[in-house]
This record gives structure tokens, C-alpha cells and sequence, in this order.
């Protein structure tokens, strides 16, 4: 076998194609982000009305319940109202992290309210540790894809 023709030559140039940042764009598909999304709307904010610190965000008060039946008084916020909000969240992928964000009037205003925080829109964790175990057999055969080929 000539010299460069080998399969070790060719595993080293296949590695020396391997991008790690293109294989991180690649992992998050529309899937992967709506699952991270459902951790912050359903898991974090609809179940237990947290932060990404685990903080309860707000409780409704008696006056609120009064008024918009939906609301049970001493329950914690959703912030579901319209669902306005959690419509507009999406996810961003940058090369170095991953952003959830939202653009909705409905956030733009909470932003002013007493009980905001930059941590709701961000995951616990526990979440964390969730989409690192999704992520990670998905990373696996990425790599084995592009190293490997299609076998």
C-alpha cells in the first residue's frame, strides 16, 4: 500500500476536517430547541414557577385572583397569561453557547415589573444536565459520522 493510501491516513485526514463548531450547530436541530424550550416553559415556569436559580418568581396575590379567575390565589406565576411570551421564546446558538431569548411585548413589560429577573430566562441545573444528556450520544455520532463515514 503506498504511503497516504491507509485507513489510518485516511481516520487523520478525515480528523483534520472535523469541526467542532460545525457539529455544534449541527446538534441543535428544531427538535433539540424545542426541548430545551419546554424545560424553561413547562418544566420551570408552568410546574414550579422558578428562575434558573431555582427562586420561586412571584405568587399571585388575593387581588389578582379577584380579578382574573384563572389566577388562584398563593399559586406561583406562569407567566402564560396571552401566551404572548412564551410564543416568542427561541433558542440561539452562538459558537461558544446557547441562548434562550424572547421578543414578545409581553416581555418587554415584565422587564419593568419588581420580580424580574435575567435567570427566568434560563435553565436550572438540573436542565442543564438534561440537555447535556440529550446532547451528548447525538455529539457522539456526529463524530463517529464524520470520522468514519456512514457505517
Amino acid at each position: 500500500m503506498a504511503i497516504g493510501q491507509s485507513k489510518l491516513h485516511e481516520l487523520v485526514k478525515r480528523r483534520r476536517l472535523l469541526s467542532d463548531s460545525l457539529i455544534w450547530f449541527e446538534l441543535f436541530d428544531p427538535t433539540m430547541k424545542q426541548f430545551m424550550i419546554d424545560l424553561v416553559q413547562r418544566d420551570q415556569l408552568k410546574d414550579k414557577g422558578i428562575d434558573a436559580d431555582g427562586d420561586v418568581i412571584g405568587f399571585y396575590s388575593a387581588l389578582t385572583a379577584s380579578i382574573n379567575p384563572i389566577k388562584k390565589f398563593n399559586t406561583h406565576y406562569t407567566l402564560e397569561d396571552t401566551g404572548d411570551f412564551y410564543r416568542s421564546m427561541f433558542i440561539q446558538v452562538l459558537s461558544d453557547r446557547v441562548l434562550i431569548e424572547a421578543n414578545s411585548q409581553s416581555f418587554n413589560e415584565m422587564q419593568d415589573q419588581d420580580w424580574y429577573s435575567d435567570r427566568i430566562l434560563n435553565w436550572t441545573s438540573e436542565n442543564i444536565q438534561k440537555i447535556k444528556e440529550e446532547l451528548k450520544p447525538k455529539y457522539i455520532a456526529a463524530v463517529k459520522k464524520a470520522l468514519f463515514g456512514n457505517r
